[in-house]
């Protein structure tokens, strides 16, 4: 082989080399840009996710509220329909009193004007 052809090969190699670390920087470049978007596609998707886990939590946890709200209610309503009856079974008892201390004051307030 002749010395052209030697530095010829060499230069032709020189551009190959330099050609296939072009062509791998462009991969990188084209590999960086796909992860990067694959990246922000995922990240997207989590908070997809988290918002709709959140919006679940935050119903089921409303929804308990409300149950436990709505217990509460009728829970006081038992209680003064309770309190209610209590109060009316005693109101024979109470008229009773009265009507014994009133006939009392009554009977008195004859004999101390006989």
């Amino acid at each position: 082989m002749s010395e052209s052809e030697i530095l010829e090969g060499i230069k032709q190699a020189e551009s190959d080399a330099k050609a296939m670390v072009e062509q791998a920087h462009a991969t990188a470049r084209k590999a960086v840009a796909d992860a990067r978007v694959e990246a922000r596609e995922i990240v997207n998707s989590a908070e997809v996710r988290a918002r709709d886990h959140a919006d679940q939590l935050i119903d089921t946890e409303r929804k308990k509220v409300l149950a436990d709200r709505q217990s509460i209610i009728d829970q006081g309503y038992a209680d003064s329909e309770a309190m209610k009856d209590a109060a009316s079974g005693r109101i024979n008892t109470a008229v009773d009193i009265l009507l014994v201390e009133f006939e009392r004051a009554i009977h008195a307030k004859a004999e101390a004007d006989e």
